[in-house]
């Protein structure tokens, strides 16, 4: 929505994307290079690309401003359906705002995109603009130059098109102040209030009234089943899992034989085949590159033969790979690779590469005793959840002597009698594992835990029954009386004999017990009335009249006495503001409303499955 969006944009701005910022490419010479192995957008919404990085920025922002809400240790794995679509949302309201900017013709300058993102810190070591931070951002998010300022392009129009909306979103003098006097305004008022408890008449009622009542509301003169049972808890610590020191060093082992080779930044030396009128001219100059290139004249060679202008200022840096960043066909031979090792040709899309490795980030191993604890952890897991499944094998579903089970493994039981569905500690999951397990039969686990988890034994149960209507006659019988009470005083709303008359009043209709109260020139905000009374006396338009209305059970009459007009100027700066701000609101979100649903992109997303899928 459109608070939300103007919250993103702010965020955007800051930190999102790369904020209102850039550079010039061809003044700074910043590298054309383009990582081309996989061009496709993650999502389309109607005619517009969303690439993987705009995609998981969006991401990222539902994520933070769950975190912001419910703590930063919060679990977002359980939610993921919920932040893609809010995801998916936000994207939707983006390119609503963009295909409205885009529809006025307005043009915003290429060069004014790329001399601002060069100023943004992603791109900055030391404030100056640093080639590696820009190259790797690309490799990191599969993009073009091309793909980060057309992202950039469109968080700009974003941001405009709010500023655009909010600036024609005015709020006129006349009808403020008119708002404001309205806000102000003060009163005097006379009322009463009326419930059933007011009302004095004696009621007769028949046996059959109370037969029709009691049958159609049984479920209030329920006594739900109650069950007693025990619970087992199985935990690694009542059932002693140990690790043995041989099944430690072989763990430890296995974690030494996991441990990744590490990540390992490339160069390139690029020859392109489009550069050459025929196949023999390519290949011979191909050969003629690899016959004399060596790790030490290698950055010499990609100065005077890459053809790869984005990377030759820059030695035909590529950036780390951890093994899944390059095409299989550069993993292959990267892998063989040692550092200051140079390959042969390796051909890819009709182009050769020359690749070396110029560093290595070696992993971080851990020692024996910084990695016991943890092993031993995993170890103890894994021996809790093999010996869980083999006792609820055994245990489970079947009808094992409660004291049977007890010996078996060890452990006492702890007994919770006569309890009722929902009106116990359990979840509603757990309360239905219990309540739905026949008598003497041992449940599925319940209070399921990381280290423990409890299986529960149906000791005996007290079948649900209804409490004869002879046993609540009384409290029937009154319960019909209020509801005949209640029948009256809507009688005495639909009576027109109501007036500010006590004596007249109690003469005409069976009540007693009420005051008729007056209050002097209060507003909105000094009246001891509850909220929805304020709403009512304040919206009425007429003075002198008897005005009535049924709230619930009760039977509000009041009168406007007076109106005292109202000081704007009595209204705080900060209020009058708030006030401006929410009417600006209210139109944005009118206006975008109209648009999202002229444009109904809400059925125009759709998601690159082959994308998502590798991303996943």
């Amino acid at each position: 929505m459109i608070s939300f969006l103007r919250d993103r944009l702010q965020g955007i701005v800051a930190f999102s994307f790369l904020g209102i910022v850039a550079l010039t490419f061809m003044f700074l010479g910043l590298p054309t290079f383009t990582q081309n192995f996989n061009t496709n957008d993650y999502a389309k919404v109607g005619e517009y690309g969303i690439s993987q990085s705009e995609y998981f920025r969006t991401r990222n922002i539902v994520e933070e401003n769950i975190r912001e809400q419910f703590g930063q240790q919060i679990d977002l794995a359980p939610l993921n359906d919920f932040i893609d679509q809010q995801a998916r949302s936000s994207l939707i309201e983006k390119y609503t705002l963009v295909k409205f900017f885009d529809e006025l013709g307005l043009e915003i300058p290429s060069s004014y995109l790329e001399n601002e993102l060069a100023k943004n810190e992603v791109f900055q070591v030391d404030g100056q603009f640093n080639q590696d931070a820009f190259k790797n951002y690309l490799i990191n998010f599969n993009l073009s130059k091309d793909d980060l300022v057309n992202d950039f392009a469109s968080d700009l129009k974003l941001n405009l098109t709010v500023a655009l909306l909010n600036s024609t979103a005015n709020i006129f003098n006349s009808s403020l102040d008119q708002y404001l006097e309205l806000l102000t305004e003060r009163r005097s008022i006379q009322f009463f209030e009326l419930s059933k408890d007011n009302v004095i008449k004696e009621f007769d009622v028949s046996q059959d009234e109370l037969n029709t009542f009691y049958q159609s509301n049984l479920d209030f003169y329920q006594v739900p089943e109650k069950r007693t049972f025990a619970t087992i808890k199985f935990s690694k610590e009542n059932l002693a899992i140990e690790v043995s020191d041989e099944e430690l060093d072989q763990a430890y082992e296995s974690y030494l034989q996991t441990i990744p080779a590490g990540e390992k930044r490339v160069s390139h030396l690029m020859v392109i085949s489009d550069n050459y009128e025929t196949n023999q001219e390519f290949t011979e100059k191909v050969n003629s590159i690899e016959t004399v290139l060596t790790a030490n004249n290698f950055e010499d060679y990609v100065v005077t033969d890459s053809e790869d202008e984005g990377t030759l200022d820059i030695g035909g840096d590529l950036g780390f790979t951890d093994g899944q960043i390059f095409p299989a066909e550069f993993e292959q031979v990267i892998a063989s690779l040692d550092v200051n090792a140079v390959s042969k040709a390796v051909f890819y899309e009709g182009n050769a590469h020359f690749l070396k490795v110029t560093e290595i980030d070696e992993p971080i191993v851990l020692s024996f005793d910084e990695k016991a604890q943890d092993l031993r952890d995993e170890l103890e897991d894994i021996k809790f959840e093999d010996l869980s499944l083999s006792i609820l094998s055994n245990l489970s579903g079947s009808s094992l002597e409660l004291t049977e089970a007890e010996n078996v493994y060890g452990i006492s039981s702890e007994l919770l009698t006569d309890i009722s569905f929902g009106d116990n500690g359990l979840s509603a999951g757990d309360q239905s594992t219990v309540f739905t397990a026949a008598l003497k039969q041992w449940t599925d686990p319940i209070e399921e835990r990381q280290d423990s988890f409890k299986i529960a034994y149906v000791v005996s149960l007290m079948p649900a029954k209804t409490i004869p209507l002879e046993s609540v006659l009384e409290e029937v019988r009154g319960v019909v009386v209020d509801q005949k009470r209640n029948e009256y005083l809507e009688d005495v709303f639909a009576d027109d004999g109501l007036s500010f008359d006590e004596a007249g009043l109690k003469e005409l209709y069976a009540i007693d017990n009420f005051k008729i109260e007056e209050f002097k020139n209060i507003n909105r905000t000094t009246s001891l009335l509850a909220n929805d009374l304020v709403n009512l006396v304040f919206n009425e338009p007429m003075v002198g009249t008897v005005e009535k209305q049924l709230l619930g059970d009760k039977l509000f009459v009041f009168s406007v006495l007076a109106r005292n007009q109202g000081d704007k100027s009595s209204v705080p700066v900060e209020d009058l503001e708030a006030i401006k701000n929410e009417s600006r609101s209210s139109q944005l979100q009118s206006v975008f409303n109209t648009l999202r649903l002229e444009y109904g992109y809400d059925d125009k997303y759709s998601v690159n499955t082959i994308i998502a899928n590798q991303t996943s």
